[in-house]
């Protein structure tokens, strides 16, 4: 009976080891590069892995052990940039010293970063990416050896080759025997003989539309007018002195 017992438990045991994986480490697989590779404990810090995934993983967490930091998670479980044919960058969530801070801790000493690629169902471990990171001084870190990456973040998250660095709004392609589209001449613009485009609107005529010339030969009529009505008016007045003398003789 008790032989049968004992039976029962190691079907048992072997039926939990296949149906739930464990969580152990399965081995370093490659390094990670730490970039900034040397800088103030404040500032963003990305994560590079020299290869991809091994075939299998469908995920990813990071974690950072030493003084204070206990295993703690800096990159939560996710897939997003998972490569098993080259190299990946992760943005780590916070500056280390966000993660002091958050643990009541002070950094000190050397700290281990470890990226594991899982199964991001199960979290079984398919390998591990590692980098040792050292705090020479209050408020500043260095990684060590082959992990201490550029002094700046130049290379983009999005590696140009998936296609979404491309322009949100490119202009379109003329087809063969489609005309080019004209473009609008912008003041200051030349012309092919090198003198600038003048692209300034023509000014207004005034609200009645009458050319200023017929405002000129109209000013002439009435000046003749006047002029008219002045000497008929002094030829009415010497004709009436004449009669006047006549009279008086």
């Amino acid at each position: 009976m008790r032989s049968d017992r004992y039976l029962v438990a190691a079907l048992l045991a072997v039926l939990l080891g296949l149906l739930l994986p464990g969580t152990a480490s399965a081995g370093r697989v490659g390094g990670l590069l730490v970039t900034p590779g040397e800088s103030v404990d404040e500032v963003p810090v990305r994560l590079k892995t020299d290869k991809g995934c091994p075939q299998g993983s469908t995920g990813y967490i990071a974690t950072m052990k030493g003084h204070g930091l206990d295993n703690v998670v800096v990159v939560p479980t996710s897939d997003v940039l998972l490569s098993h044919t080259q190299g990946f960058v992760v943005p780590v969530a916070n500056t280390f010293r966000d993660y002091a801070t958050d643990n009541k801790t002070t950094l000190q000493g050397k700290y281990e970063i470890t990226l594991s690629c899982i199964d991001a169902f199960s979290q079984q471990n398919f390998g591990d990416f590692t980098a040792v990171v050292d705090i020479p001084s209050a408020g500043h870190y260095a990684a060590v050896g082959e992990a201490k990456g550029p002094a700046r973040n130049t290379d983009p998250i999005i590696p140009p080759e998936l296609g979404l660095n491309t322009p949100q709004n490119p202009a379109p392609t003329p087809q063969p025997g489609q005309a080019q589209p004209q473009t609008q001449a912008q003041p200051g613009d030349e012309q092919p003989d090198g003198e600038p485009v003048d692209t300034a609107a023509p000014a207004a005529d005034g609200g009645s539309g009458v050319h200023p010339f017929l405002y000129l030969g109209g000013g002439v009529v009435v000046l003749v007018a006047a002029a008219a009505i002045a000497a008929g008016v002094r030829r009415r007045a010497a004709t009436a002195a004449e009669d006047t003398e006549t009279e008086t003789e």
